[in-house]
């Protein structure tokens, strides 16, 4: 046999190979990686999606928190995993995209290193603010900024937090001091206190709040009125619609992971999204759910890498 066909006999047997095990997948547990702690949205939306695939792929999908360095520690173990399905992450906006224009030394690229499996859906920040502020719509908050430069306040327990009050200074043109906080607790501690005046926060830890009446919703960062707050304005009804920032939620596994894999990986996702348990979880984080592709998922994060690239170096927000 001539070199050339060896070549082509041992291409065949190894395809041949990575067809029969994407066929027989699953058939041991898969570990779904969460890159932030116990308690945080993507762990919520983590575990009611490992549920869900376990229920459809009859193997059990655990979840396994790897907290630290914006997400990176976890993403990290996962772009070093074996690309063969059992090793997921469930990654978000920051590790997956902001992280690449934060971080002058990152130990992973989130594009060559993974490969995109499925978005799962999309929610706003929500500008907050203390129960008894005298501003209590945004467009008040602008004027009160103005006619007080650098007196007040706004909290900020994430990066993309962060972002957003450098978006503010800019877009509304007001002086306004960061109070940065390593969690959200201490952070919704201070905002309820009035140590702080307002903040910009995710979701979740902040309905329950606005609904016991102990902080004040003044607008969502989304383009549209959030589904679960329909009450609530955007920022664009102020006349802030400069830049866009959304934090989303989306599944990827190691580059090199079979397209069978994935592919199944995918349908199946989309099918848990679309159960009554998912609907209800995501209106709980307040997350509006997405599906679609991983050819799409790959557009989206690449688009959103470049507009956290710009944004980055507009407001000089860098963690190091």
């Amino acid at each position: 046999m001539s070199k050339t066909m060896k070549q082509i006999a041992t291409l065949l047997l190894l395809g041949a190979a990575c067809m029969n095990a994407s066929a027989a997948f699953p058939d041991k547990p898969i570990n779904m990686v969460v890159p932030f702690g116990a308690g945080s949205a993507t762990d919520t939306l983590a575990r009611g999606v490992a549920k869900g695939l376990s229920e459809r792929l009859g193997q059990p999908v655990t979840v396994e928190n790897k907290p630290g360095a914006g997400g990176g520690i976890g993403a990290a173990y996962v772009a070093r995993s074996a690309p063969d399905g059992y090793t997921l992450l469930m990654g978000t906006n920051g590790p997956m995209a902001a992280n690449a224009s934060l971080y002058q030394r990152l130990p992973y690229d989130p594009v060559k290193d993974f490969a995109p499996v499925a978005l799962m859906g999309r929610l706003p920040m929500i500008l907050i603010g203390n129960a008894d502020a005298k501003a209590t719509t945004l467009p008040e908050l602008i004027a009160a900024a103005r006619a007080q430069p650098g007196a007040l306040n706004f909290g900020a327990s994430n990066t993309t937090a962060r972002v957003w009050v450098e978006l503010l200074k800019r877009m509304a043109d007001v002086d306004v001091a960061t109070v940065l906080y390593s969690n959200v607790g201490g952070m919704m501690t201070d905002l309820m206190s009035g140590r702080i005046t307002y903040a910009f926060e995710n979701v979740g830890p902040s309905l329950p709040q606005i609904a016991a009446g102990k902080v004040r919703a003044l607008a969502v960062t989304t383009p549209q009125r959030a589904p679960f707050a329909p009450d609530i304005p955007t920022v664009a009804e102020s006349g802030l619609d400069k830049h866009e920032l959304v934090v989303w939620f989306a599944m990827f596994a190691p580059r090199g992971t079979p397209a069978p894999v994935v592919e199944r990986i995918n349908a199946e996702v989309n099918r848990v999204l679309g159960t009554d348990e998912l609907r209800q979880l995501s209106a709980q984080i307040g997350m509006t759910p997405a599906a679609g592709s991983p050819k799409d998922l790959e557009a989206y994060q690449e688009s959103e890498v470049k507009n956290w690239r710009s944004l980055v170096d507009m407001t000089g927000v860098r963690i190091d």
